[in-house]
């Protein structure tokens, strides 16, 4: 999205503002704004006379951030010592940000008026996530509402499943030997060998089709490859070993391509796995912010607010629709009643209502990437309470598992919990000073822009009222749960987000970023939107402290919390408890917080919308914070 505020005017039919000096002074010194003084009204006259008829509370808004956080010298840590990954952690921060002018109209006999409205998105992307990992890819994530073929003639769901286990220890032990840690690459070897021979051949003796037996005389070759490679590094001869992984690697790629080929043929639906793999291996999106920023209007007569047409369940139905075959639906199918709201035929929200929204807003458009709530069968939520905060992660949809949503609030996982078909959504209340609402979490596909094929994902929401505006805060990240084994994604809350206000003059200062940081109370609100991502031990993934700790790279031992912990094991990891020490062993975490921070600019009224998009820009811009929002 252009941050240019040309674009901004002629995105929205050349006009730069819609209110003139005078009836913008009113606005500033009232807020009060008659629906027929800007639906035609020659003068303030006209707009004073209809304001006792039908009244809007407030019109104007401004756009709002997220925070890209305060980043440490090195965003990666090295490699330790033989046998041990290390740290790795690394700090993943938003990319080049859009903001947008999206206004909302208000409608009452035959009227409009136009509601000032902002939205500011920007992507995530890593460096060879893949490799960071070290880690057998799943394929059990995608199995959708449609993929209920069974073949019982043909196991390549099987044989794929074994392939990318091996593919899994092809990466362990590469990564072992760039390290020159001789041990955890042999251990790598020896499990490649193990399961070729007690998982791969078993299943290709039953399978008599001509992919199989290409695939198992590849097998012979693979296992011979990785004999080389282990006799190779036993005599530190790394070159040779490099040479080696890099063959077996090649055609445990191309096994795994041949195999997507038959299943994609069968079920056209399918993603292709050899695609996932390598554009894990650029540089993938792997999660999104945005940020939506409406007036907190009433709506005339007794139509209520916009506040109350806009709950948590209606903005879900804006970003993450349920893509069926037949057309755009309400998430998850309408399982849970998401009334009111139906997709034309481009696949746009159409609501029967007072209100409507930016085209940006309404045709999904605000996010790069596509969102699906339709093939999630599979997938459901976790949530549970941790020191301080909550936590909550994507994982199985097993009989144990939360349902398809839940909400998040400080100390405690709040909220219906959906179960099944029968039970009706319940919106949590508002926190205390009813100024942050509860946080909707929940799976998705994703499909971002530039990758061939959908990906597993969770996508986040919560809304906030300040200063007279509705400030929806949201985004989706990668379910690294889903797309990994030993793997999971955390998204922690700790309570209402904290916003700090900025003004023209904030953004033009020298200073800027520590103006920022002062308006933080929450020491971790200084590392703002980033996502952490690291090997950590099982005692340190129950922590909201866990994304300081990757933004840091002083990921210590803590020994609290252990609710947290065990459901982490069981519920996302299939597991069970921790031995009373509280060593599991490493495990792939990737965090961010749904609690991050804002930066939001003052001063509604007081500017045009191209003033406030370039105000924003500018500060999004400074030196201080341009590596994200």
């Amino acid at each position: 999205m252009s941050t240019n505020p040309t674009d901004a005017r002629r995105r929205t039919g050349g006009r730069s503002d819609g209110l003139g000096p005078t009836r913008r002074a009113v606005l500033a010194a009232g807020g009060v704004v008659a629906l027929g003084g800007l639906a035609g009204c020659s003068g303030l006259d006209g707009l004073v006379d209809r304001a006792g008829e039908q009244v809007l509370g407030t019109t104007v808004s401004t756009p709002a951030a997220f925070y890209a956080g305060r980043s440490p010298v090195d965003e990666r840590a090295g490699s330790t010592t033989d046998g041990e990954r290390g740290d790795r952690a690394q700090v993943l921060r938003t990319g080049p940000v859009g903001v947008a002018y999206v206004p909302a109209t208000a409608r009452a006999d035959s009227r409009e008026i136009e509601l000032e409205g902002f939205s500011v998105s920007g992507a995530t992307k890593a460096r060879d996530y893949n490799s960071s990992r070290s880690n057998k890819p799943s394929s059990e994530w995608w199995a959708g509402p449609d993929d209920d073929i069974v073949d019982d003639d043909d196991d390549a769901d099987g044989i794929l499943d074994v392939e990318l286990e091996l593919l899994g220890h092809v990466v362990t032990a590469q990564d072992a030997v760039e390290r020159r840690a001789p041990d955890e690459a042999k251990r790598a070897l020896d499990a490649f060998i193990d399961d070729t021979e007690t998982a791969l051949r078993p299943k290709l003796d039953n399978c008599g089709t001509g992919v199989c037996e290409t695939v198992r005389e590849n097998s012979d070759i693979r296992e011979q490859g990785v004999r080389i490679a282990r006799r190779a590094i036993a005599d530190a001869n790394w070159a040779a070993a490099v040479r080696e992984l890099a063959g077996v690697e090649e055609i445990v790629l191309g096994d795994v391509e041949r195999l997507d080929d038959v299943l994609v043929e069968r079920r056209p639906g399918r993603p292709r796995f050899i695609d996932v793999i390598e554009y894990l291996r650029g540089t993938p999106t792997v999660g999104e912010r945005f940020t939506v920023c409406l007036p907190d209007a009433s709506l005339p007569g007794d139509l209520g607010s916009l506040a109350e047409e806009l709950t948590l369940d209606r903005v879900l139905a804006y970003f993450a629709p349920s893509h069926e075959p037949d057309g755009r639906r309400t998430p998850f199918s309408d399982r849970y009643g998401t009334r009111g709201i139906e997709y034309d035929d481009e696949g746009c929200v159409r609501l029967d209502g007072p209100v409507s929204l930016h085209r940006d807003i309404a045709c999904q458009t605000i996010l790069s990437a596509e969102l699906d709530t339709y093939r999630t069968e599979n997938r459901a939520i976790v949530g549970f309470a941790t020191e301080g905060g909550a936590v909550v992660s994507g994982a199985p949809a097993l009989a144990d598992t939360d349902g398809k949503r839940v909400f998040l609030v400080a100390d405690d996982v709040t909220g219906e919990i959906i179960l099944g078909e029968d039970r009706d959504m319940v919106m949590p209340g508002s926190a205390d000073d009813g100024s942050v609402s509860a946080t909707l979490v929940c799976p998705v596909a994703v499909t971002p822009a530039d990758c061939p094929c959908p990906l597993p994902g969770l996508f986040y929401v919560r809304r906030i009222v300040r200063d007279d505006q509705l400030v929806f805060a949201g985004g989706w990240i990668l379910d690294e749960g889903a797309l990994y084994e030993d793997s999971v994604t955390l998204l922690f809350d700790e309570g209402p987000t904290e916003v700090a206000s900025v003004t023209p003059d904030d953004i033009e200062s020298d200073d800027f970023d520590d103006r920022v940081v002062e308006g933080f109370s929450r020491d971790r609100s200084r590392y703002g939107s980033a996502i952490g991502s690291a090997r950590v031990q099982g005692t340190e993934m129950n922590k909201a402290e866990l994304i300081e700790a990757m933004a840091s790279h002083a990921l210590t031992q803590t020994d609290g919390g252990r609710k947290g912990l065990n459901a982490v094991n069981v519920k996302v990891l299939g597991r069970q408890g921790a031995d009373d020490d509280g060593d599991e062993g490493p495990t792939y975490v990737s965090a961010t917080a749904v609690d991050a921070p804002l930066v939001h600019l003052a001063g509604a009224g007081t500017r045009s919308p191209d003033e406030n998009i370039g105000l924003l820009s500018r500060g999004i811009d400074k030196k201080d914070i341009r590596r994200g929002m």
